[in-house]
């Protein structure tokens, strides 16, 4: 993992922060883009941190892992969505920022803001609704 300030920049993380990664483990090409600190978490496990991040390369994959990866966000953290950019995918997908958006809002979570991660993802950070 890098320890630049790449993630820093990107996800808004702070060398105080915890962090779990979801959807990384097979996706090396994501590396430079997790601080030092990140734990890589599993489908299905829930380590709680301030800053999670979950790799979604398809709407499926989202769908499978959006509840564990939303569970381990502590309160007050925050959930960045990374999911491939149009630039990276030559053929139709299934994953854009408004999908991921909507996802994000029918499982009780506000999208806020989106970020490039590097030239093959984009990503999309939320937080719980305000209830």
């Amino acid at each position: 993992m890098s320890s630049d300030s790449s993630a820093a920049n990107t996800f808004g993380i702070s060398t105080e922060d915890r962090v779990t990664v979801y959807g990384a483990l097979d996706r090396p090409e994501v590396a430079p883009f997790l601080p030092a600190q990140a734990y890589l978490a599993e489908s299905g496990s829930r380590i709680p941190a301030d800053v999670v991040v979950l790799f979604a390369g398809s709407a499926a994959d989202l769908a499978h892992d959006l509840s564990g990866a939303a569970g381990a966000v502590e309160p007050g953290g925050v959930l960045w969505v990374c999911y491939p950019s149009a630039a990276a995918v030559a053929e139709e997908r299934d994953l854009n920022r408004d999908t991921v958006a909507s996802l994000l809002q029918d499982n009780g979570w506000e999208p806020l803001a989106d970020a490039s991660v590097g030239e093959e993802w984009s990503a999309v950070r939320g937080q719980p609704t305000p209830k």
